[in-house]
C-alpha cells in the first residue's frame, strides 16, 4: 500500500459536510485502504463557479491504498453528487 493525499471539495449546501467526508473515508476503507487523518479546512469561496455554485467546503484526507484500487476510488467518488472535485497525489514513502 502507498501513502496518498487527497483534496476534496464538497458542496457547501449540505448541513453537515463531515457526514459526506465520513462516506469518503468509508469508500477508502471498503477498497482495503487505511485513513490516517482528515483535516476539514472549512467553507471557502471557489476560484470559479462549479455548477453555478460559488462556495464549497475543502478537506484534506491522508490515507494509504493499493495503487490498483485508486482508479476505482476516483470513479466511485466522481459519482457522488455532493463532491464537486477531488484530486489525489502520491506522497513519498518515509
Amino acid at each position: 500500500m502507498r501513502p496518498y493525499e487527497m483534496m476534496v471539495l464538497v458542496s457547501a449546501e449540505i448541513e453537515d459536510p463531515k457526514e459526506e467526508l465520513a462516506k469518503v473515508e468509508e469508500v477508502v476503507r471498503s477498497l482495503g485502504g487505511e485513513v490516517a487523518k482528515t483535516d476539514v479546512w472549512g467553507k471557502r469561496r471557489l476560484a470559479y463557479p462549479i455548477d453555478k455554485k460559488t462556495e464549497g467546503v475543502y478537506a484534506l484526507c491522508n490515507f494509504s491504498l493499493d495503487p490498483d484500487q485508486l482508479v476505482e476510488m476516483n470513479r466511485v467518488l466522481g459519482l457522488r453528487p455532493n463532491i464537486y472535485r477531488q484530486m489525489t497525489i502520491r506522497l513519498d514513502e518515509k
